[in-house]
Protein backbone atom coordinates (compact mmCIF):
# COMPACT_ATOMS: atom_id res chain seq x y z
CA UNK A 1 0.00 0.00 0.00
CA UNK A 2 2.74 2.20 1.01
CA UNK A 3 4.23 1.20 -2.36
CA UNK A 4 1.36 2.86 -4.59
CA UNK A 5 1.06 5.81 -2.90
CA UNK A 6 4.95 6.57 -2.92
CA UNK A 7 4.20 5.93 -6.82
CA UNK A 8 1.31 8.36 -6.77
CA UNK A 9 2.97 11.04 -5.17
CA UNK A 10 6.17 10.49 -7.84
CA UNK A 11 4.06 10.44 -10.76
CA UNK A 12 2.14 13.88 -9.53
CA UNK A 13 6.00 15.57 -8.84
CA UNK A 14 7.13 14.50 -11.99
CA UNK A 15 4.43 15.57 -14.12
CA UNK A 16 4.26 19.49 -11.80
CA UNK A 17 8.37 19.49 -12.69
CA UNK A 18 7.60 19.34 -16.32
CA UNK A 19 7.32 22.73 -18.07
CA UNK A 20 6.52 24.02 -13.94
CA UNK A 21 6.71 27.96 -15.25
CA UNK A 22 3.78 27.94 -17.86
CA UNK A 23 1.47 25.41 -15.65
CA UNK A 24 2.24 28.02 -12.60
CA UNK A 25 0.86 31.11 -14.95
CA UNK A 26 -2.07 28.72 -16.24
CA UNK A 27 -3.01 28.42 -12.38
CA UNK A 28 -2.70 31.84 -11.12
CA UNK A 29 -5.00 32.90 -14.19
CA UNK A 30 -7.66 30.41 -13.93
CA UNK A 31 -7.36 32.01 -9.79
CA UNK A 32 -7.43 35.40 -11.19
CA UNK A 33 -10.45 34.72 -13.83
CA UNK A 34 -12.61 33.00 -11.34
CA UNK A 35 -12.31 35.84 -8.67
CA UNK A 36 -12.86 38.42 -11.53
CA UNK A 37 -16.23 36.46 -12.50
CA UNK A 38 -17.17 36.19 -9.08
CA UNK A 39 -17.09 39.91 -8.41
CA UNK A 40 -19.11 40.27 -11.59
CA UNK A 41 -21.85 38.50 -10.58
CA UNK A 42 -24.89 39.99 -9.30
CA UNK A 43 -25.34 40.24 -5.42
CA UNK A 44 -28.69 41.61 -3.43
CA UNK A 45 -28.36 43.26 -0.18
CA UNK A 46 -30.98 45.58 1.96
CA UNK A 47 -30.55 49.48 2.71
CA UNK A 48 -32.41 51.28 5.05
CA UNK A 49 -33.00 55.14 5.59
CA UNK A 50 -33.12 55.68 1.74
CA UNK A 51 -34.99 58.61 1.36
CA UNK A 52 -38.02 59.45 -0.67
CA UNK A 53 -39.40 62.72 -2.54
CA UNK A 54 -42.55 63.65 -3.48
CA UNK A 55 -42.51 66.75 -6.18
CA UNK A 56 -45.82 68.56 -6.11
CA UNK A 57 -47.18 70.86 -8.55
CA UNK A 58 -47.46 74.18 -7.25
CA UNK A 59 -51.02 74.36 -7.13
CA UNK A 60 -50.78 71.83 -4.26
CA UNK A 61 -49.01 71.56 -0.52
CA UNK A 62 -48.34 68.89 1.98
CA UNK A 63 -49.69 69.32 5.52
CA UNK A 64 -47.30 67.19 7.45
CA UNK A 65 -44.42 64.86 5.92
CA UNK A 66 -43.25 65.47 2.48
CA UNK A 67 -39.95 63.42 2.95
CA UNK A 68 -40.09 59.71 4.10
CA UNK A 69 -36.90 57.55 4.76
CA UNK A 70 -37.82 53.75 3.42
CA UNK A 71 -35.96 50.27 3.24
CA UNK A 72 -35.12 48.64 -0.33
CA UNK A 73 -33.38 45.99 -1.80
CA UNK A 74 -30.73 46.77 -4.07
CA UNK A 75 -28.89 44.40 -6.43
CA UNK A 76 -25.91 44.98 -8.81
CA UNK A 77 -22.31 43.58 -8.69
CA UNK A 78 -20.99 42.04 -5.78
CA UNK A 79 -17.94 44.30 -6.40
CA UNK A 80 -19.64 47.29 -6.32
CA UNK A 81 -22.34 46.31 -3.49
CA UNK A 82 -19.51 45.53 -1.29
CA UNK A 83 -18.31 48.98 -0.50
CA UNK A 84 -22.02 50.46 -1.53
CA UNK A 85 -23.60 52.73 1.22
CA UNK A 86 -26.63 54.13 -0.09
CA UNK A 87 -26.02 57.70 0.29
CA UNK A 88 -26.56 58.43 -3.16
CA UNK A 89 -30.07 56.67 -4.05
CA UNK A 90 -32.78 58.54 -3.41
CA UNK A 91 -36.44 58.02 -4.72
CA UNK A 92 -38.42 60.73 -6.86
CA UNK A 93 -42.02 60.79 -6.95
CA UNK A 94 -43.98 63.59 -8.98
CA UNK A 95 -47.62 64.24 -8.09
CA UNK A 96 -49.87 65.29 -10.66
CA UNK A 97 -52.62 67.52 -10.05
CA UNK A 98 -55.35 65.70 -12.09
CA UNK A 99 -54.88 62.85 -9.68
CA UNK A 100 -55.61 65.00 -6.57
CA UNK A 101 -59.47 64.82 -5.11
CA UNK A 102 -59.90 67.37 -2.24
CA UNK A 103 -60.67 65.54 1.17
CA UNK A 104 -59.19 62.49 0.42
CA UNK A 105 -55.93 60.69 1.85
CA UNK A 106 -53.20 60.88 -1.28
CA UNK A 107 -51.72 57.55 -1.48
CA UNK A 108 -48.32 56.93 -3.56
CA UNK A 109 -47.61 53.83 -4.55
CA UNK A 110 -43.43 52.91 -5.03
CA UNK A 111 -41.41 50.94 -7.75
CA UNK A 112 -38.27 50.32 -8.20
CA UNK A 113 -38.23 52.62 -11.56
CA UNK A 114 -38.74 56.33 -8.85
CA UNK A 115 -34.95 55.18 -7.85
CA UNK A 116 -31.91 55.84 -10.01
CA UNK A 117 -29.33 53.73 -10.59
CA UNK A 118 -26.18 54.39 -8.75
CA UNK A 119 -22.66 53.16 -9.34
CA UNK A 120 -24.02 49.74 -11.01
CA UNK A 121 -26.52 49.45 -8.18
CA UNK A 122 -30.18 49.60 -8.73
CA UNK A 123 -33.44 49.19 -6.34
CA UNK A 124 -34.59 45.56 -6.84
CA UNK A 125 -37.76 45.65 -5.05
CA UNK A 126 -39.56 47.85 -2.17
CA UNK A 127 -40.33 46.98 1.89
CA UNK A 128 -43.56 46.05 1.45
CA UNK A 129 -44.34 48.14 4.83
CA UNK A 130 -43.22 51.15 2.91
CA UNK A 131 -44.38 50.03 -0.63
CA UNK A 132 -47.27 53.21 -0.24
CA UNK A 133 -47.32 56.28 1.39
CA UNK A 134 -49.91 58.42 2.60
CA UNK A 135 -50.15 62.45 2.04
CA UNK A 136 -52.26 65.02 3.48
CA UNK A 137 -52.26 67.80 0.03
CA UNK A 138 -54.50 70.54 0.37
CA UNK A 139 -54.49 73.05 -1.88
CA UNK A 140 -52.80 75.88 -1.93
CA UNK A 141 -54.47 79.30 -1.27
CA UNK A 142 -53.55 82.88 -0.80
CA UNK A 143 -55.20 85.90 1.40
CA UNK A 144 -54.85 89.01 3.03
CA UNK A 145 -55.71 88.80 6.46
CA UNK A 146 -54.89 91.70 9.69
CA UNK A 147 -51.84 92.32 11.35
CA UNK A 148 -51.95 92.47 15.11
CA UNK A 149 -49.41 93.97 17.60
CA UNK A 150 -48.28 91.53 20.81
CA UNK A 151 -46.87 93.37 23.65
CA UNK A 152 -45.27 91.65 26.55
CA UNK A 153 -44.31 93.71 29.85
CA UNK A 154 -46.04 96.89 31.25
CA UNK A 155 -45.68 100.80 31.12
CA UNK A 156 -45.08 102.31 33.97
CA UNK A 157 -47.87 103.42 36.23
CA UNK A 158 -48.33 106.77 35.05
CA UNK A 159 -48.27 106.00 31.33
CA UNK A 160 -50.98 104.23 28.90
CA UNK A 161 -50.46 102.98 25.41
CA UNK A 162 -53.02 105.28 23.30
CA UNK A 163 -53.47 104.12 19.44
CA UNK A 164 -51.28 101.59 18.16
CA UNK A 165 -50.71 100.97 13.89
CA UNK A 166 -49.21 98.30 12.17
CA UNK A 167 -47.81 99.49 9.04
CA UNK A 168 -48.99 97.74 6.65
CA UNK A 169 -51.88 96.90 8.18
CA UNK A 170 -52.25 93.60 6.36
CA UNK A 171 -50.26 91.04 5.34
CA UNK A 172 -50.38 87.77 2.71
CA UNK A 173 -50.58 84.52 4.07
CA UNK A 174 -50.18 81.24 1.70
CA UNK A 175 -50.52 77.93 2.71
CA UNK A 176 -52.70 74.87 3.25
CA UNK A 177 -56.37 75.53 1.93
CA UNK A 178 -57.91 74.93 5.45
CA UNK A 179 -55.65 76.73 7.91
CA UNK A 180 -55.63 79.58 5.55
CA UNK A 181 -58.98 80.14 5.78
CA UNK A 182 -59.12 79.57 9.32
CA UNK A 183 -56.63 82.33 9.95
CA UNK A 184 -57.89 85.89 11.12
CA UNK A 185 -54.89 87.64 12.26
CA UNK A 186 -51.39 87.35 11.92
CA UNK A 187 -49.56 88.62 15.16
CA UNK A 188 -46.21 90.14 15.75
CA UNK A 189 -43.60 88.85 17.76
CA UNK A 190 -44.12 90.37 21.50
CA UNK A 191 -42.83 94.21 21.67
CA UNK A 192 -41.23 94.93 24.86
CA UNK A 193 -42.30 97.40 27.42
CA UNK A 194 -41.60 98.52 30.94
CA UNK A 195 -41.40 101.63 33.09
CA UNK A 196 -38.58 103.20 31.29
CA UNK A 197 -41.17 103.79 28.29
CA UNK A 198 -42.50 107.12 28.54
CA UNK A 199 -42.91 108.69 25.04
CA UNK A 200 -44.35 107.32 21.68
CA UNK A 201 -41.93 105.09 19.38
CA UNK A 202 -41.61 102.87 16.53
CA UNK A 203 -40.85 99.63 16.11
CA UNK A 204 -39.57 96.82 13.55
CA UNK A 205 -41.25 93.78 14.36
CA UNK A 206 -40.81 90.18 12.69
CA UNK A 207 -44.42 88.56 11.51
CA UNK A 208 -45.32 85.05 13.79
CA UNK A 209 -46.89 82.81 10.98
CA UNK A 210 -48.18 79.45 12.18
CA UNK A 211 -46.07 76.35 11.08
CA UNK A 212 -46.90 75.47 7.52
CA UNK A 213 -48.07 78.71 6.60
CA UNK A 214 -45.70 81.84 4.36
CA UNK A 215 -46.39 85.77 4.70
CA UNK A 216 -45.41 88.58 2.71
CA UNK A 217 -44.21 91.11 4.01
CA UNK A 218 -42.83 89.18 6.86
CA UNK A 219 -42.53 92.02 9.01
CA UNK A 220 -44.36 95.10 10.07
CA UNK A 221 -43.69 98.88 11.49
CA UNK A 222 -45.29 99.07 14.63
CA UNK A 223 -46.42 103.01 15.51
CA UNK A 224 -47.30 103.37 19.46
CA UNK A 225 -48.62 106.63 20.76
CA UNK A 226 -47.81 106.73 24.71
CA UNK A 227 -49.89 109.25 26.67
CA UNK A 228 -49.80 110.11 30.49
CA UNK A 229 -52.21 107.59 32.51
CA UNK A 230 -55.00 109.87 34.26
CA UNK A 231 -57.28 108.79 36.69
CA UNK A 232 -60.08 110.14 38.64
CA UNK A 233 -60.95 108.40 42.23
CA UNK A 234 -64.21 108.95 43.86
CA UNK A 235 -64.07 109.47 47.65
CA UNK A 236 -67.84 108.88 49.49
CA UNK A 237 -69.15 110.09 52.64
CA UNK A 238 -66.18 112.19 53.60
CA UNK A 239 -67.11 114.09 57.13
CA UNK A 240 -67.41 117.94 57.32
CA UNK A 241 -64.87 119.52 59.06
CA UNK A 242 -65.66 123.38 60.54
CA UNK A 243 -62.92 125.84 60.37
CA UNK A 244 -63.05 128.63 62.51
CA UNK A 245 -60.71 131.63 63.91
CA UNK A 246 -57.48 130.18 65.50
CA UNK A 247 -58.08 129.44 69.11
CA UNK A 248 -62.31 128.90 68.22
CA UNK A 249 -65.34 131.15 68.87
CA UNK A 250 -67.55 129.77 71.59
CA UNK A 251 -70.05 132.61 71.15
CA UNK A 252 -72.03 131.08 68.39
CA UNK A 253 -73.63 127.97 68.45
CA UNK A 254 -72.86 126.42 64.18
CA UNK A 255 -75.76 123.61 63.10
CA UNK A 256 -75.23 122.08 59.53
CA UNK A 257 -78.38 121.78 58.55
CA UNK A 258 -78.03 119.80 54.84
CA UNK A 259 -76.34 116.87 54.74
CA UNK A 260 -72.85 116.69 56.98
CA UNK A 261 -71.21 113.89 54.62
CA UNK A 262 -69.89 115.07 51.09
CA UNK A 263 -68.16 113.35 48.05
CA UNK A 264 -65.32 114.19 46.54
CA UNK A 265 -64.13 113.30 42.99
CA UNK A 266 -59.84 113.60 42.40
CA UNK A 267 -57.61 113.33 39.57
CA UNK A 268 -54.32 112.89 38.83
CA UNK A 269 -51.22 110.59 37.32
CA UNK A 270 -52.67 106.99 38.14
CA UNK A 271 -49.84 106.41 40.46
CA UNK A 272 -50.32 109.17 42.98
CA UNK A 273 -53.78 108.88 42.75
CA UNK A 274 -53.98 105.61 43.47
CA UNK A 275 -52.15 105.98 46.55
CA UNK A 276 -54.40 108.09 48.02
CA UNK A 277 -55.67 107.47 51.02
CA UNK A 278 -58.88 108.24 53.26
CA UNK A 279 -57.09 110.68 55.46
CA UNK A 280 -54.74 112.30 52.73
CA UNK A 281 -58.46 114.24 51.76
CA UNK A 282 -60.07 116.89 54.34
CA UNK A 283 -63.55 118.79 53.39
CA UNK A 284 -64.25 121.97 54.92
CA UNK A 285 -66.91 124.42 55.55
CA UNK A 286 -64.88 127.75 56.63
CA UNK A 287 -66.89 129.90 59.43
CA UNK A 288 -64.20 131.58 60.74
CA UNK A 289 -65.58 135.14 58.92
CA UNK A 290 -69.23 134.60 60.18
CA UNK A 291 -70.24 137.16 63.48
CA UNK A 292 -73.76 137.76 63.40
CA UNK A 293 -76.72 134.73 63.56
CA UNK A 294 -78.41 133.76 61.37
CA UNK A 295 -78.48 130.75 57.80
CA UNK A 296 -75.60 130.94 56.15
CA UNK A 297 -74.84 129.07 52.26
CA UNK A 298 -71.31 127.80 52.52
CA UNK A 299 -69.32 126.70 49.55
CA UNK A 300 -67.76 123.69 50.49
CA UNK A 301 -63.90 123.40 50.38
CA UNK A 302 -61.25 120.88 50.06
CA UNK A 303 -57.84 119.96 50.28
CA UNK A 304 -56.01 116.87 48.99
CA UNK A 305 -52.46 116.07 50.10
CA UNK A 306 -50.09 115.13 47.43
CA UNK A 307 -48.90 116.94 44.24
CA UNK A 308 -49.89 116.71 40.91
CA UNK A 309 -53.83 116.06 42.11
CA UNK A 310 -56.98 118.14 41.28
CA UNK A 311 -60.31 118.00 42.85
CA UNK A 312 -62.56 117.29 39.93
CA UNK A 313 -66.06 117.60 41.85
CA UNK A 314 -67.29 118.15 45.55
CA UNK A 315 -70.95 117.18 45.81
CA UNK A 316 -72.93 118.74 47.14
CA UNK A 317 -70.94 122.33 46.54
CA UNK A 318 -72.47 123.90 48.83
CA UNK A 319 -74.30 123.32 52.54
CA UNK A 320 -76.64 125.59 54.89
CA UNK A 321 -75.27 125.99 58.01
CA UNK A 322 -77.33 128.05 61.04
CA UNK A 323 -75.28 130.41 63.71
CA UNK A 324 -76.98 130.48 66.96
CA UNK A 325 -75.80 133.08 70.27
CA UNK A 326 -74.69 130.60 73.06
CA UNK A 327 -76.91 131.56 76.28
Amino acid sequence: MNHLVSRLFSRIWSFLRRDFWRKLIALCFAFFTYFAVQAQLAGEQKLTGVPVEIRLPPELISVGRQDFLIAVNVKGPKSSLRNFDGKDLKGVVEVRLEDYVPGMPFKVRLHPSDFRPVKGVSVSSIDPQYGELVLNLQRRISRNVPVRPKFKGQLGKNYRRADVRCIPSETQVTGPEQLVRELQEISTQPIPLDDAVTESFEYRAQLEAPSGVMVSPWRATVQVDIVRNYERRIFQDMPLLLLSEPGGNRRFQVEVLDKPRVDVTVSGLAQPVSALRTGDVKVYLDISRLSEPGIYTLPVGCYVKGDSLDVREIYPEQIKVKITNLR
